[in-house]
């Protein structure tokens, strides 16, 4: 991984773990793992990631280790909660993302716990797909989502992407947990161009998707297509010249495009 990069990871990682709020913060050191979740004994951690999928394992130098990494960027887009890591932000808007990052890690970050659902108790029913966890059974537990509230560690996902939620790290809306990108995405649209979180008085919309106004452009040409005609294919928009241009049939008798 690029020295750049492992930094951004390494600060993202402390910023989120600091703001977040968990039952127990302990550690356990694994060498084997690239992360472990925190507090749990070696038999516990082995437990916990016997419930995931094997490529999901986070081993040393393994794939694993590889698509945390993937959806610590996907998932905790540094963009959304730095203004260093935006383009071209005016002083307005940079107050506003500020003030957004610090509303959403005060009021919607958290980290799930894993330990043993208590032998002593009856069982829990998982929170995600409905089924039994009996005592002794390792699951999650997300403070902010409430008492006794609780996952099968494999159901511990985001409730848009389903994705597995890295690190244990969640954001907690309206009864539902997500991973910090579609979080984000509850409260802001966020451009399709450039992947920042919108935070402009004006934007288009098409297609279901979000630009920013000067971002909306000819994914071609770049020509902005605010108030001109486009056309859409594959989620981008094109200027009609260049459509034309690039994906227009012609007949073969009068060389005319259909």
């Amino acid at each position: 991984m690029p020295l750049e990069m492992e930094k951004t990871v390494t600060k993202l990682m402390f910023d989120f773990q600091r703001n977040s709020t968990s039952d127990d913060d302990s550690g356990c050191a694994l060498e084997e793992y690239a992360w472990v979740p925190p507090g749990l004994k070696p038999e516990q951690v082995h437990q916990y990631y016997s419930c995931l999928p094997e490529d999901k394992v986070p081993y040393v130098n393994s794939p694993g280790e590889k698509a945390r990494i993937k959806q610590l960027l996907h998932q905790l887009p540094p963009h959304d909660n730095e203004v260093r890591y935006c383009n071209s932000l005016d002083e307005e808007e940079k107050r506003e993302l500020k003030l957004f990052s610090n509303q959403r890690k005060r009021e919607n970050l958290g980290r799930g716990n894993v330990r043993p659902f208590p032998v002593t108790m009856t069982g829990a029913i998982c929170e995600q797909c409905g089924g039994q966890i009996n005592g002794g059974d390792i699951a999650v537990f997300a403070s902010r989502a409430g008492h006794g509230v609780c996952w099968h560690p494999s159901c511990f996902i985001c409730s848009v992407c389903n994705e597995l939620l890295v690190d244990l790290i969640y954001f907690y809306q309206d009864g539902k947990i997500y991973c910090g990108r579609h979080h984000a995405e509850c409260l802001k649209p966020r451009c399709a161009a450039c992947d920042e979180i919108i935070f402009a008085d004006e934007c288009t919309e098409a297609e279901g998707r979000h630009w920013h106004m000067k971002h909306f452009c000819c994914f071609e040409c770049e020509t902005v297509l605010g108030g001109q005609r486009y056309i859409m294919k594959e989620g981008r928009p094109y200027c009609c010249n260049c459509f034309e241009s690039l994906y227009a049939e012609y007949c073969d008798t009068c060389a005319q495009h259909i």
